[in-house]
């Protein structure tokens, strides 16, 4: 069996992507299967990274990710979660139980 090294290039526009170190997250669910450093997020996913670009690590998206969608299980869509208050206390290392997101962080 032999190995083949493949690169491969993509357009985006700006507003499609944003890159954080190594990693790619975008809208475009299909760019996925064709490299394993993209990851899909939705659009509005997206917006709210985009105003943190350049502060985010793959670890602090992850995390997020995973709040938000305690949080949202929690709420069962009465309420939404505050995605930038959230992002800035992984961004300043802060270590928080789900619950107190869920005391703190969500909007009326």
């Amino acid at each position: 069996m032999s190995k083949v090294d493949l690169s491969l290039n993509i357009s985006l526009d700006d507003t499609e992507f944003i890159q954080v170190g190594d990693f790619i997250y975008t809208t475009h669910e299909s760019l996925k299967r064709e490299q394993p450093y993209i990851h899909f997020i939705g659009t509005k996913c997206l917006a709210v990274l985009k105003k943190f670009e350049g502060r985010l690590t793959p670890r602090i998206i992850d995390e997020w990710l995973l709040i938000s969608k305690a949080l949202d299980d929690i709420s069962c869509g009465e309420n939404r979660c505050d995605d930038e208050l959230i992002i800035e206390e992984l961004i300043k290392g802060m270590e928080h139980p789900v619950s107190w997101y869920a005391k703190h962080c969500f909007v009326a």
